[in-house]
């Protein structure tokens, strides 16, 4: 019977967990991969020789890794310095060719080997080895990512909204629009496209390589949780409310996992996607850029803001220390909107001879067979103008001119007609006769005209939802999970975003989608009313809160009547709020009344108390 060593292997669970990610990490020297191997099949075969032949290496090469390992654990596979002269290529050196390649190169549009190896005073190969191993300019959405690679992060990604850096940490945040069509694996098509898509896995992949180089300087410093905690409210108050905020999370210490997930706790719309292999941080950025709408010349994106972010990444790198602040940046409300004033042209209007021939042929088409297709310049532009209206950045009365509008995003004027009487159809804007649209000033008429029709359809929305089986009200769970986290917080400038997208969340999980895209319309246009008239909800926190939670307990319970009354009483005290609000005009019982009928305060009396009924979970 073989005689057991006497250095036998016992690995501790985390032991086992490194080894095997080292194994499986595409990023790791064949070396240690091979020492990593070496150690799982010790602690199951009994003798060097069984190791040997399994894995079909030496036995000196077993004995000696079983041994280190059992002396020293994992650190004892690590490479050990070599007698000799020092080799040439310093941490230092790295950091700095990668860095490099955010300045302008002296000639053309990207660095070459060549020219880098010039102005860092390197050979070509070492540059060129440099780079293979960080894996810089290399080509987006590479056909031999791994399976796995981006597989968790949604396929609706809107922008990209912040980036945060703190030495071995990196989180990137993308935001994701539910109303987004689902999108389709695909790489930019166009030259401009190709040229913005490497501008940013570019500034990214530097990103990641830098970050891993001084994670081992930065190792003993403790995790800048403040910091870390500033950037992600920052995030939670910069981006929309309805869109969801995805983090891809690399080089996270434990401490750095604990923050993000206390944080996340209260914060239902926020998702950490956490790397755990070795550099597979940009394996997600690259399955991301290679499916995702930020790359494509339709839609806004990394283009946005993308020479500053490249800038301020620059400095930052180059003035590094492991003392330095982490850097931290936030696109802003406006730039989510519209982009940089600097940007033009992101949406081409190379297809807007091929739009204007469809659009005659749209006009009769179901609209099933219109939302099948591809979406058309002019729903874009719509749909940016409805939420530049929704977001306050226009005022009462102010005109929105086909001309500049059409010249900020790099379109012609038609598109830009065609947004504006959309949006005029909608209530959102008021037609001028031959001077574009204005914003619609704000009187109780208009409050009361939009107020009931949301009455209404709201109440049809609520009856509907209330048959459905409990899974169908996961969407209105989390959205209704939020508002409690702001009421228990008392954060009142949060709560009127997070009623409205309990109220759509109702909407789209209805399963009428004709009557919950109307709804949705109607609510972009109370957003505008709320953004005009500077609501504060400071006094009424509590009360919707409460609201809600009857209304949502009316909808579990498969009460059809009680939430259609709930949401009737509810209704009427938003709009007598909001007329309040106009020292011009008041409220008129009456007129309301015959318009929207009479909310019954109270629940209806029956013979019997009725049990709700059974509804599959």
């Amino acid at each position: 019977m073989p005689r057991r060593p006497r250095d036998a292997v016992v690995l501790t669970d985390d032991e086992r967990t490194t080894l095997t990610t080292w194994t499986r990490s595409r990023n790791c020297p064949q070396a240690l991969v091979l020492r990593a191997r070496i150690v799982l099949a010790c602690e199951q075969e009994a003798t060097n020789t069984a190791v040997a032949e399994r894995l079909g290496t030496s036995v000196d090469t077993v004995r000696t890794w079983r041994s280190r390992f059992a002396a020293e654990r994992l650190d004892g596979l690590a490479e050990r310095p070599r007698p000799g002269r020092p080799p040439v290529v310093t941490d230092d050196t790295i950091a700095q060719v990668i860095v490099r390649t955010l300045s302008p190169p002296p000639r053309g549009r990207r660095w070459s080997t060549r020219a880098m190896a010039a102005a860092v005073g390197l050979s070509q190969t070492k540059v060129s080895r440099i780079w293979r191993a960080y894996r810089i300019q290399a080509s987006p959405g590479r056909a031999d990512l791994p399976p796995d690679a981006g597989r968790s992060l949604p396929l609706q990604v809107r922008d990209l909204v912040g980036l945060h850096l703190a030495p071995p940490l990196r989180v990137l945040a993308v935001a994701a629009d539910a109303h987004a069509a689902p999108l389709k694996d695909r790489a930019p098509t166009t030259s401009t496209a190709s040229k913005r898509s490497a501008e940013a896995r570019d500034l990214l992949a530097v990103a990641n390589a830098f970050t891993s180089i001084r994670g081992d300087e930065a190792a003993d410093a403790p995790v800048p949780a403040a910091s870390l905690r500033d950037f992600l409210e920052r995030l939670h108050r910069s981006v929309p409310a309805r869109m969801a905020v995805h983090l891809i999370v690399g080089g996270a210490t434990p401490s750095a996992h604990a923050a993000i997930d206390t944080w996340l706790e209260g914060h239902p719309r926020f998702h950490r996607h956490a790397v755990a292999p070795t550099g597979s941080w940009i394996d997600d950025i690259d399955a991301l850029l290679s499916r995702s709408p930020l790359t494509g010349d339709d839609v806004l994106g990394f283009a946005t803001s993308i020479d500053a972010l490249r800038e301020d990444v620059r400095r930052w790198c180059s003035e590094w220390a492991p003392s330095a602040q982490p850097f931290s940046w936030i696109k802003s409300r406006r730039a989510l909107w519209g982009g940089d004033r600097g940007d033009r042209g992101v949406i081409k209007d190379s297809e807007q001879r091929s739009d204007a021939r469809r659009a005659g042929a749209d006009e009769h088409a179901s609209p099933e067979a219109a939302a099948s297709g591809p979406p058309r310049i002019a729903d874009e532009v719509a749909q940016l103008v409805r939420e530049a209206l929704a977001n306050g950045q226009f005022k009462p009365g102010e005109r929105v001119k086909e001309a500049p509008l059409a010249a900020r995003l790099g379109v012609s004027r038609g598109p830009v007609r065609e947004a504006l009487r959309v949006l005029a159809e909608e209530g959102m804007l008021e037609l001028l006769p031959n001077r574009g649209a204005a914003v619609p000033q704000i009187s109780a008429t208009n409050i009361l005209d939009l107020y009931a029709v949301r009455a209404y359809l709201g109440g049809l929305l609520m009856r509907r939802i209330a048959t459905l089986p409990r899974s169908a009200l996961r969407p209105v769970s989390t959205a209704l999970a939020e508002i409690r986290v702001v009421a228990r917080h008392g954060d009142h400038p949060r709560i009127g975003e997070a009623d409205l997208l309990f109220q759509d969340a109702i909407a789209r999980s209805a399963q009428l989608p004709q009557a919950g895209r109307t709804f949705e319309h109607l609510t972009m246009r109370l957003r505008m009313f709320n953004a005009i008239l500077h609501l504060d909800w400071a006094e009424a926190v509590d009360l919707i809160a409460r609201e809600n939670i009857g209304l949502y307990e009316a909808i579990r319970d498969g009460d059809a009547d009680e939430a259609a009354r709930r949401w009737r009483i509810k209704v009427e005290r938003s709009v007598r709020y909001m007329v309040a609000q106009l020292p011009q005009d008041h409220f008129d019982p009456e007129l309301w009344a015959t318009i929207a009928g009479k909310p019954d305060p109270h629940r209806s009396a029956s013979p019997a108390p009725r049990a709700p009924r059974n509804r599959p979970s």
